[in-house]
């Protein structure tokens, strides 16, 4: 499914190309990175310390008013966590056993995690073993339970390799499929599919007619192939842009989604989406004009 026509134009065709011409020399690089052996159990960098410090963590708070969602005593309250990329960051474990427990006293109902579980870049060690980042990632454990979708990088490490311990932490992988969860006794679907997002109208149709459903996807381009109804969307992939420069913003946001769905609450034909900065790096390892984040999503009904 094409991109809608608005979101073409010299930044949704000049600028895309120029992603795709970066990812595939980013890809092959990293095929060369992740076929090593990950080991480092602490997420270490030694010598690149210096240059991969993490900036300041933020919690980010957007509120989903969705049409058709069912009426309930309180909004559901989600934390969606995305781009960990753990072993990118100077002792990166710990670093998130901090992030996990921030998130946990925010008492979400559930929690999301949006995929890029691994650390892919280029140098400077901090190869996080996929067990390792599950054990600390299974520490919250909020009622209605943790739901996870894998991200391009997770691919490229073995998406059994990354979903394998996922699971076996307790937490519920989502390939292509579905689950659900009743929050104050109504059924709402959690939806999980792949990062090409090739599956989702396949997947939203097979829903109950006019069932609610959170709807996650690591690359905010499958936003574009979202039917219209009761489907908030949460997605990561784009880090934010990494780099956004003042009254300019995101130069690229590597992905086919056109810039202005790079970071935040985006509204459009009905339809609504949140794209979170993610709180790892990829690539370079730096960040500039936009903070890693926590993001807490409450969804409702119209007043």
């Amino acid at each position: 499914m094409e991109l809608p026509p608005s979101s073409r134009g010299w930044r949704g065709t000049r600028l895309t190309g120029l992603r795709r011409r970066l990812g595939a020399v980013a890809d092959a690089l990293e095929h060369r990175v992740v076929a090593r052996p990950f080991r480092d159990e602490a997420g270490e960098k030694g010598l690149w310390a210096w240059l991969s410090h993490s900036p300041p963590l933020r919690v980010a708070h957007c509120g989903m008013t969705i049409e058709g969602w069912p009426r309930t005593g309180r909004p559901l309250r989600i934390a969606f966590l995305s781009d960990l990329h753990t072993g990118s960051h100077p002792d990166d474990v710990t670093r998130l056993a901090t992030i996990l427990d921030e998130a946990a006293r925010h008492a979400p109902d559930l929690a999301c995690l949006g995929g890029d579980y691994v650390n892919g870049m280029l140098f400077g060690r901090g190869r996080v073993p996929p067990r390792i980042i599950a054990s600390v990632l299974a520490r919250m454990r909020p009622p209605l339970g943790t739901f996870a979708i894998l991200g391009d990088h997770d691919e490229r490490y073995g998406p059994d390799r990354v979903a394998g311990p996922l699971r076996e932490a307790g937490l519920t992988v989502l390939v292509n499929e579905t689950a659900a969860i009743r929050f104050e006794d109504v059924a709402i679907q959690i939806v999980g599919v792949l990062p090409d997002g090739e599956a989702l109208p396949a997947l939203v149709s097979t829903l109950p007619r006019g069932a609610p459903a959170i709807v996650l996807a690591h690359d905010p381009a499958a936003f574009a192939q979202l039917p219209r109804g009761p489907y908030p969307m949460l997605c990561g992939h784009t880090h934010g842009g990494q780099i956004q420069l003042p009254w300019v913003g995101p130069l690229v946001n590597m992905s086919d989604a056109p810039l202005r769905w790079t970071y935040g609450h985006v509204v459009e034909g009905g339809r609504q989406l949140y794209v979170t900065s993610g709180l790892g790096m990829s690539g370079l390892p730096l960040r500039l004009g936009i903070p890693p984040e926590i993001a807490i999503v409450e969804v409702s009904a119209p007043p």
